[in-house]
């Protein structure tokens, strides 16, 4: 596995999935802009009835990356992961990624997700459900404790028993969700721990906080998500960084030509133009936040209700006259 941190002019990245955002559509985009090392796939939920769905074979199959794919999975049973896994085995992917971290209430009321951080039993017949009937790869995806990061030194001892390819850390519990602050320690108590590759996580915004996490954790790399829709030229900046050349400054007509592909997709998609609207703003407000902490121009794009006035307010703002 090419996780290496900060050696030779090169950091490790990997673009964390973020339901109905990290589409194959959204990741042939970054192609284009500098991407990640590595792509994780939005989650596959596994249980009984459970396939691969045709999401994740289009993106398995038909995305423009060469870069390795890993397929995240959700759910707490280990023999469905064992049935699912097996059918992943036809397909070319880099790792199965497994869901210990997600935080959502309505993930967690059904056990899963990050909810498996209090059955840490179960997290070990799935990854060995999974190492006894495949030869993929399993890495895992994981916060610092439920409720308290005190969980974390027992985390890291059930993690530790398996042969992981890595262990992603969103340095915060899952009780934190996404406002507790980010103690980017831990990535240090995980390293010494762990002899795996361990991939740090959590509100990483710039290329300058990516080289500071690195070389103060040591990590073997970094895993972003929202930072990567709110400028999706964030994977170029870090290695334009870590091998001291100019960094790529966006300008907004670049900014907006990316908002004009986003739509351009979204005129593709059989839906009404408000539902066609409200799909290309989901990108473009957390745009609109980063590049006017004002307010004013993400307050005006999230009234907008057709892709005509979308189009015209990101002209407007993005576009000199």
């Amino acid at each position: 596995m090419c996780v290496t941190g900060q050696t030779q002019g090169k950091i490790f990245t990997s673009l964390a999935p973020m339901r109905g955002l990290t589409t194959r559509h959204f990741m042939d985009m970054l192609y284009d802009c500098g991407e990640p090392d590595e792509y994780v796939s939005e989650f596959l939920r596994v249980h009984p009835t459970a396939t691969i769905p045709s999401n994740i074979i289009d993106l398995i199959e038909n995305r423009k990356s060469m870069v390795g794919l890993s397929i995240q999975l959700l759910g707490k049973e280990p023999e469905h992961f064992s049935r699912i896994a097996k059918m992943l085995q036809n397909y070319k992917i880099k790792s199965i990624n497994l869901n210990c971290g997600c935080p959502m209430p309505k993930i967690g009321r059904k056990g899963v997700g990050g909810t498996l951080l209090t059955e840490l039993n179960t997290i070990d017949d799935i990854i060995s459900m999974i190492s006894d009937n495949t030869n993929i790869p399993i890495s895992v995806k994981t916060r610092i404790g439920y409720k308290s990061p005190r969980e974390f030194a027992v985390i890291l001892s059930h993690l530790a028993r398996h042969k992981l390819s890595a262990v992603y850390v969103h340095a915060r519990t899952v009780k934190g969700m996404y406002s507790e602050p980010v103690d980017f320690e831990y990535i240090t108590i995980a390293k010494a721990a762990l002899d795996c590759p361990v991939i740090a996580n959590g509100d990483i915004k710039t290329a300058q906080e990516a080289a500071n996490i690195i070389e103060k954790t040591n990590a073997n790399g970094i895993m972003i998500g929202r930072a990567a829709i709110s400028n999706p030229w964030i994977f170029r900046q870090i290695n334009e960084l870590a091998n001291k050349t100019k960094i790529f400054a966006p300008t907004g007509e670049d900014y907006f030509n990316f908002i004009e592909k986003l739509q351009s997709f979204a005129h593709k998609l059989v839906l009404t133009d408000f539902q066609k609207t409200s799909s290309v703003k989901k990108y473009v407000i957390p745009i609109a936040d980063f590049v006017d902490p004002s307010g004013d121009f993400p307050y005006r794009i999230r009234r907008a209700t057709t892709l005509k006035d979308l189009t015209n307010m990101c002209k407007n703002f993005f576009v000199k006259k």
